[in-house]
């Protein structure tokens, strides 16, 4: 996949971020600090995360769950993707809702559903769901500050010259380079 980004780390203790990773576009700016082997960044102003709320919670046969999104203007037509946790069941799964809004449950009875933010894969919201009923959920997406990167004391190791970054499961490298 390619990926093409860049961090400037201002003299006065603020700093600009940008990344490009496929489909994916993020930035921040903030405050930096550093101890001598890691870089952590802080956003300021603090951004608002996109998030899903709930329009409505229809009901439906039970067991079954049915997930879809008001037409929100964010280009997504596809099946919205979830982290649910099931009856019985300690470890929560990813989930997928399909073109028409069924979620594939493996036959299990979910209790909950955390819709993920399409491109970012980032939980948006956290609906509980009762094993007594099927649900048809009607969700609505607001963007928020989507593509604005919030850091809480992000770590950057400096390493042979350069400063990394774990991000959506990549390790990536800034080099230093001068103006």
């Amino acid at each position: 996949m390619e990926m093409g980004g860049g961090l400037e780390l201002r003299a006065d203790g603020h700093f600009r971020y940008a990344l490009t990773y496929g489909a994916m576009d993020e930035e921040a700016e903030g405050d930096w600090t550093f101890d001598g082997k890691t870089v952590r960044l802080n956003s300021n102003p603090m951004p608002k995360a996109p998030e899903f709320t709930l329009v409505r919670d229809d009901p439906a046969p039970k067991g079954e769950v049915w997930l879809s999104v008001q037409k929100a203007g964010f280009g997504w037509d596809g099946g919205i993707e979830a982290i649910a946790s099931a009856a019985g069941l300690s470890e929560k799964g990813l989930v997928r809702a399909d073109s028409d809004g069924r979620v594939d449950s493996g036959g299990r009875v979910l209790t909950s559903i955390d819709p993920l933010v399409p491109v970012y894969g980032t939980p948006a919201g956290h609906f509980l769901l009762s094993p007594e009923r099927g649900h048809r959920l009607l969700l609505q997406f607001h963007a928020n500050d989507l593509g604005k990167a919030a850091f809480h004391d992000e770590p950057l190791e400096l390493k042979e010259g350069a400063l990394i970054m774990a991000r959506y499961d990549s390790e990536i490298r800034f080099l230093r380079a001068r103006p």
